[in-house]
């Protein structure tokens, strides 16, 4: 039997590849910009209360930026690096407003901070911290809360982590809607996890006793069940914006917690990426369009660098880079309906449960 690749004819790629994404492209703009940074800032005058509130957001979505593309340990060692306003000015491409209100003299404002790339890895290497941008597949997390607690805290529970900009940390969390409610379990979580092409559901359940606010996390998949421990946090008051302030702590501190395991997984080492050279086979030009809207779907997470090197009537070829474990490559993928699999002939993509291409 002939390898279906046999037939592979070079083809002029400027076409091909203007469908996929390029090194890195959509993931590392998502991983610079920092989104749901709540400002509330009051000045002489309504234009100087935004121009402020726009500064403050600068400065808290940089060290938010610190804390996602870093590594802890290195961190503590180091301390970590401090904006002054000129630098700000040099890394910042735009800041955009989600939502605001104003007065004469106040701004509140929940704003999106996007930053240059290649200006916050040359600032972060220069003070000798590794970068870590690769990103992980996504994590599903219910935000639920306990029997007795107000259906307004409940309310505002899930919406610190709906406007939170959780979707573009290195392990991207995506919110569940309201509808998953009760205690952690996994067929009912499912058909949301596959929804947010995640093969997990983080339950973060929230409990309010006095002035300490409670979130406890249990994790479930097709694996089973496991206990990630629990963050809590001291309101500093008993009005609404000191209940808000104590939520979103507790979201970004269960955040910090997902985010720093994916860290120590994939960037340890410095985030050493491996490449993989594998044999696209399709019977039908759908299927071959269905592997290059996974692969691309995929850049948002685990794999950057994709290169369509050749093309033929049933076959190609096709690499790209990755982070981490090539399992989590695997389970990616196939959330996006392809297998990877190795075989006599090398790495292999295809759709799922499509026939064998046929041989020549």
């Amino acid at each position: 039997m002939r390898h279906p690749l046999a037939a592979v004819v070079a083809l002029a790629l400027a076409a091909l590849c203007a469908s996929m994404p390029g090194p890195a492209s959509a993931q590392a703009n998502n991983v610079y910009t920092v989104a749901g940074i709540y400002v509330d800032v009051t000045a002489a005058n309504a234009a100087s209360a935004q121009q402020a509130g726009f500064a403050s957001a600068a400065q808290l979505g940089f060290s938010r930026l610190v804390q996602r593309v870093t590594l802890p340990a290195e961190l503590a060692t180091r301390g970590a690096p401090v904006a002054d306003q000129a630098t700000l000015d040099r890394v910042v491409l735009s800041t955009d407003v989600e939502a605001e209100r104003r007065s004469g003299t106040r701004y509140i404002g929940r704003l999106t901070v996007r930053f240059d790339p290649s200006g916050v890895r040359a600032l972060l290497r220069a003070q000798g911290l590794t970068v870590v941008d690769a990103r992980s597949a996504p994590e599903l997390v219910a935000a639920v809360a306990a029997d007795g607690t107000s259906p307004d805290t409940a309310a505002l529970w899930q919406q610190v982590w709906s406007e939170g900009g959780f979707v573009d940390e290195l392990a991207p969390l995506a919110v569940a809607p309201p509808a998953l409610q009760g205690a952690p379990n996994w067929q009912t979580a499912a058909p949301f996890a596959q929804a947010a092409a995640s093969t997990s559901a983080l339950y973060a359940t929230l409990r309010v006793q006095g002035s300490t606010a409670t979130a406890s996390l249990v994790e479930v998949s097709a694996a089973g069940q496991r206990d990630r421990g629990a963050v809590s946090v001291q309101m500093a008051g008993a009005d609404d914006a000191a209940l808000r302030a104590a939520l979103a702590s507790l979201a970004q501190q269960v955040s910090t917690l997902l985010q720093n395991d994916w860290k120590a997984h994939a960037g340890a080492a410095g985030g050493e990426r491996a490449r993989i050279s594998a044999s696209a086979l399709y019977s039908a030009e759908r299927q071959w369009e269905a592997i290059k809207t996974a692969l691309g779907a995929a850049a948002q997470t685990l794999i950057s660098e994709i290169r369509i090197e050749a093309v033929g009537r049933d076959g190609a070829l096709v690499s790209f880079s990755f982070v981490g474990d090539r399992s989590a490559v695997v389970a990616e993928l196939a959330r996006r309906g392809v297998q990877l699999q190795d075989t006599s002939l090398g790495p292999v993509l295809r759709i799922a449960n499509a026939a064998p291409a046929p041989a020549h």
